[in-house]
């Protein structure tokens, strides 16, 4: 202080430093989470749900029938690998049919079905994503509300329509209504189409392209990545199809794989390494598929999914 009694500016700016320090000691800090902590979290989940069962179900396969049937489970088979569970599983039949044979069932009945679907759906989506027709939006909103729906709601009274016409033991119930279009195809192609710019269909319009023109010439070039992505996606549905098959098909010969496996899986309950052989077969062609096309769904996937109008 000075002689006066008041405080010189020096004191009171180490005052105010001191002030600043005690208050700033009692701040809590927060600590940062690591962000790989969930990378981690997420990539155990993977492990132990996905790539656990993979490796056991590979291994098993390779392993003999008398070491596979032991109760000790081992990580790898003591006697080696082998691969008599995969000519097991070529060379058997189930009930008169072969996988081969099932293999081929699924891919003729799912294949052009597929094919045939996606592009019904294709235009479907064209005309809810860029023509204006009478109730437009409450069709619409009522597509989106059958995806609500389970899809074993209708299947007794499918069944019972398709005998009644005399589909049963036919493909027709399993690649006619496939071909008629999928609803969920239709949102997501809609979501493709509704980011096609509208300036470019009306300088289609204007050059004199009809609407079928303008589909055929425009938008369905410009969406062959949805196209495939939306292809390939339903046909693993339809490839891992289980529960229609089953009720359709009567006869033993026009099994689909899935179908097949059920009946390996019944006849040969004591051979672990021919049953984890028909899983590991009926998994390669969907592995090769989604290899060769992968940049396809990534993009078609992504673009589809961005929400508009």
């Amino acid at each position: 202080m000075d002689r006066n009694g008041f405080v010189t500016i020096e004191e009171a700016t180490e005052m105010k430093n001191d002030v600043f320090l005690n208050d700033a000691a009692f701040v809590p800090v927060k600590k940062k989470r690591n962000p790989l902590i969930g990378s981690h979290i997420i990539i155990l989940f993977a492990v132990l749900f996905v790539i656990l069962p993979t490796y056991i179900m590979l291994i098993t396969s390779f392993t003999s029938a008398i070491e596979a049937n032991n109760a000790a489970f081992r990580w790898w088979p003591e006697s080696g690998l082998t691969l008599s569970g995969y000519i097991k599983a070529f060379t058997r039949k189930t009930a008169g049919n072969s996988l081969l044979r099932s293999f081929g069932n699924t891919m003729w009945i799912y294949m052009p079905a597929t094919i045939v679907g996606v592009f019904v759906s294709s235009m479907a989506a064209f005309a809810f994503a860029k023509l204006d027709f009478y109730l437009k939006k409450p069709m619409f909103a009522i597509l989106l509300a059958s995806l609500t729906l389970p899809n074993c709601i209708g299947i007794i009274a499918s069944f019972l329509m398709f005998d009644a016409i005399g589909w049963i033991n036919t493909a027709l119930p399993l690649m006619i209504p496939r071909m008629l279009g999928s609803v969920g195809v239709v949102f997501f192609l809609r979501q493709y189409f509704m980011g096609i710019p509208d300036d470019l269909v009306g300088a289609a319009s204007i050059d004199g392209l009809g609407e079928i023109g303008v589909y055929f010439k425009i938008m369905l070039p410009i969406a062959v990545p949805a196209l495939i992505s939306q292809f390939i996606l339903n046909f693993i549905i339809g490839y891992n199809d289980y529960l229609p098959p089953l009720l359709y098909l009567q006869n033993a010969k026009m099994y689909t794989l899935q179908i097949s496996l059920a009946f390996f899986a019944e006849a040969y309950v004591q051979d672990w390494p021919l049953r984890m052989a028909g899983c590991v077969i009926s998994m390669v062609p969907l592995i090769v598929l989604y290899l060769i096309s992968q940049k396809y769904i990534l993009k078609g996937v992504a673009i589809s999914s961005g929400l508009k109008g």
